[in-house]
């Protein structure tokens, strides 16, 4: 219950708790409550007859706990994807965390130009500012990656009616840029290693299919493009999430908590345990193990923070965080947050 602006009923002998109620229409318990929260040094409500009461609190303008509750769900996104749910850009930090190993810190920018085509949205999406730990990768594999990398960047991908990612976007396009800078590429990088990682690189951005899943299977565009119904779920519900690099998806039971206390923000939580099992084999290999050992079972937590605006509904920062136990020790911690920038 809400606590609202208020007037002083002086009782009458024919008054009793139920006939206030139903004057008002709200409902006993509701009256009970107002009066007890907002009646100060005055006598408190226990029974109906109101015996020993001379004033009750009664509301000018009640709201009750399921109208409010309706009013701060039409806060939220919407279960459609929109126009102006994202921002332009957004900074984003990674974090990974392993038991006895230095932490490593990533962090990059995410510039986004979303546009609208007949009844789809398409995201152009590009990565830059790359940095490890504070310093921009400088070994010879990771140059080449963010390379190659860039060569392809913006990339388009079409968006599904829920707001998550559903296909490529212009996938031919994607190919085409690669190869129109593979030569410069080359011509600073050198070497059989670079020359097998180039070929493999633009095999596999040439296979849409295998392309779509390992961006689709990454947390950032998982998180970064949630399922828009996730924000109104009332009950628990079942959902896929891949939560190891070029693993596979997995099953989570998962809830939905909001926050509506601050004033321009609401903070939405999807939190999800894994439903099923996976050993850490099959998670390292990306693929499953026939015969595998319970025991070998790996149990994983993810939780996703949403803060959006309560007026125009935009996802202005994010915050994940993604723990995989293995034989009741912490394998490893991947958090990353996401804020507009």
């Amino acid at each position: 219950m809400i606590p609202q602006n208020f007037i002083r009923h002086k009782v009458r002998p024919d008054d009793t708790l139920t006939s206030l109620a139903q004057r008002i229409n709200i409902s006993e318990n509701d009256l009970k409550e107002f009066h007890n929260q907002n009646c100060g040094k005055m006598n408190k409500l226990w029974v109906t007859n109101l015996k020993g009461i001379e004033f009750v609190m009664i509301p000018t303008h009640f709201i009750t706990e399921e109208e409010q509750e309706n009013q701060n769900r039409k806060m939220l996104p919407s279960e459609n994807y929109f126009q102006n749910f994202h921002p332009n850009r957004y900074s984003v930090e990674e974090n990974f965390e392993h038991p006895g190993k230095q932490e490593s810190k990533f962090n990059y920018i995410v510039n986004l130009n979303i546009q609208q085509k007949q009844r789809n949205f398409i995201a152009d999406i590009e990565l830059k500012n790359y940095t490890k730990n504070g310093n921009v990768p400088d070994d010879k594999i990771s140059s080449l990656s963010l390379e190659c990398m860039k060569s392809i960047y913006p990339i388009s991908l079409e968006l599904s009616e829920n707001g998550t990612i559903h296909s490529c976007f212009a996938h031919q396009k994607i190919i085409e840029k690669f190869k129109s800078k593979r030569n410069d590429i080359e011509d600073f990088h050198i070497g059989e290693i670079s020359k097998n990682y180039l070929e493999t690189f633009e095999h596999n951005i040439s296979d849409e299919s295998y392309f779509l899943r390992q961006i689709q299977s990454n947390i950032l565009y998982q998180i970064l493009f949630p399922n828009l119904n996730w924000f109104h779920k009332k009950t628990v519900w079942k959902d896929k999430f891949t939560v190891y690099p070029n693993s596979f998806p997995l099953e989570f039971e998962c809830k939905t908590e909001h926050e509506f206390k601050d004033e321009k923000y609401i903070q939405t939580t999807i939190s999800g345990s894994l439903s099923e099992n996976c050993s850490l084999r099959e998670l390292l290999k990306g693929m499953r193990i026939e015969d595998e050992s319970i025991e070998d079972h790996v149990q994983v937590e993810i939780e996703i923070n949403y803060s959006s605006d309560k007026i125009s509904k935009q996802l202005l920062k994010v915050k994940s965080s993604v723990k995989i136990w293995f034989q009741d020790e912490l394998f490893q911690e991947h958090r990353l947050q996401l804020t507009q920038n």
